[in-house]
């Protein structure tokens, strides 16, 4: 159903120009899945013919984090990998050992509920967030929409899909999962080379959806504010 796009293969690329459902983004669930159960009734949303992309945050913080592979395997929703399943799979791979940095990091942001994972949950929770891209690119009728976790580096779609390795390690899969200048700062000069962009990470003042130039911040706080966007992204005919 996708190309795999982007020097480094870390983009992911739908062509839903023929699709005829609805399509809709979240992001920053944290394991608040009841607010995404809301969201879902609230728009009668129909499995076999909608999409859900998400933005990625999908654990820690709220109470149902070993839940998420309940929601990642449903063939409906789209995620891609964002810096809490970036931070899970480096304490997995040490082991979960909390003398080591990435496991720290871990327990510091919300990670406790994997701490009674059996092995065979930890394992398939790791090679599930692991194979997710950094970002998504989708082909629509009359637009092209990019979905990233936190900010477009270089504030160029097509530069950021064509990143060298060494820019990739060294800065730009950290800016893409981790960024926040744009939206501190409140810049509002839009990405190159792309439509529109929804991203979460940062969650908004308003606790609304707030759209900077082509992007659109969609983090309301789940944890905190006990609420989540749920934005449709195309139109329907």
């Amino acid at each position: 159903m996708y190309k795999v796009i982007g020097r480094m293969g870390h983009v992911h690329q739908y062509d839903l120009k023929g699709f005829k459902g609805r399509i809709f983004f979240t992001t920053d669930l944290h394991g608040c899945y009841d607010l995404l159960h809301e969201k879902l009734r609230e728009v009668a949303f129909d499995t076999e013919k909608d999409l859900l992309f998400v933005g990625g945050d999908w654990t820690d913080r709220g109470p149902d984090s070993r839940y998420v592979l309940d929601y990642l395997d449903e063939p409906w929703i789209i995620s891609i990998q964002a810096n809490h399943e970036d931070i899970y799979v480096c304490a997995y791979e040490e082991g979960f050992d909390i003398n080591r940095p990435n496991t720290r990091n871990l327990m510091d942001n919300g990670g406790g509920w994997t701490i009674n994972l059996d092995n065979t949950h930890a394992k398939a929770i790791y090679e599930r967030f692991k194979e997710l891209p950094i970002a998504i690119e989708l082909l629509l009728p009359n637009e092209t929409v990019g979905i990233i976790h936190a900010e477009v580096p270089y504030q160029d779609w097509d530069r950021f899909k064509e990143m060298l390795e060494t820019e990739y390690r060294w800065d730009g899969r950290n800016t893409a999962q981790w960024g926040r200048d744009k939206y501190r700062y409140g810049n509002d000069t839009p990405i190159k080379n792309i439509d529109r962009v929804f991203v979460g990470h940062t969650p908004t003042n308003s606790g609304k959806v707030e759209v900077l130039g082509n992007v659109w911040y969609c983090d309301l706080g789940s944890h905190f504010r006990d609420k989540i966007s749920f934005t449709q992204i195309n139109t329907e005919d």
